[in-house]
């Protein structure tokens, strides 16, 4: 996969340039079919930002099995084939998520601290005005920004009768979340919604509490060399 022109040309808002160059650095086309079944994430709870908040000394930074345990969680065991991470750049980390849907498609959700989500400044707040059709923006009561996107056509070279669903999460003292869905074809495994519902998942953070993990540990999530 390339970072091609089109998304370098159309993606104005810099919020979802890292969840498309996690795809652009790790993606060669379409996810393969051929890949092993991921384990069940252990007892997560419901995700719920209800109750006492833990406290920051009980949580730590969220590894790629946190991640995937999270996604597994939201979309279902039945959903997903398969999880890849790979080195990440400093203050992020995260997964590629191939689900059983049989139209290709590149997924990709990945998790900043707080330092690298300054980056996405204009990510922060809602826009006055939608910047782009079929961008939706609201600001959530906790002071979490989520923004949305639906684009017709996708962002890799070879994609030329794509579409691309995308949003960013971006709560500035906790850091941001983003993820980008590519598929090959006018369809989607996943929705708008979905991405929204994972994304704002109070326990998809920088840091989190300890037991995402320790249910992201039986999880197989693959380690990309390429």
């Amino acid at each position: 996969m390339a970072h091609s022109g089109y998304m370098r040309a159309n993606y104005t808002r810099s919020a979802f340039v890292g969840a498309t160059l996690v795809l652009a650095l790790t993606g060669c086309g379409p996810a393969e079919s051929n890949s092993a079944e991921p384990a069940l994430a252990g007892n997560l709870g419901d995700g719920s930002s209800s109750g006492e908040e833990p406290s920051v000394d009980k949580q730590e930074q969220i590894t790629p099995g946190g991640i995937a345990a999270i996604v597994l969680q939201h979309l279902g065991s039945d959903a997903v084939r398969k999880f890849v991470t790979y080195e990440p750049e400093p203050g992020s980390v995260s997964v590629l998520v191939q689900l059983r849907d049989g139209t290709p498609h590149n997924f990709a959700v990945q998790v900043y601290s707080p330092k690298q989500a300054e980056l996405f400044s204009e990510a922060r707040q809602c826009p006055r005005e939608p910047k782009h059709k079929g961008e939706l923006c609201r600001t959530l009561e906790n002071g979490t920004t989520v923004t949305t996107r639906q684009d017709a056509g996708g962002f890799s070279d070879d994609n030329v009768d794509g579409m691309v669903i995308s949003a960013t999460a971006i709560t500035p003292e906790d850091g941001g979340t983003l993820a980008m869905y590519e598929s090959y074809d006018d369809s989607a495994a996943v929705s708008m919604t979905d991405l929204e519902d994972l994304l704002t998942d109070p326990r998809l953070t920088w840091l989190t509490e300890p037991v995402v993990n320790r249910a992201g540990e039986g999880i197989d999530v693959k380690e990309s060399t390429g």
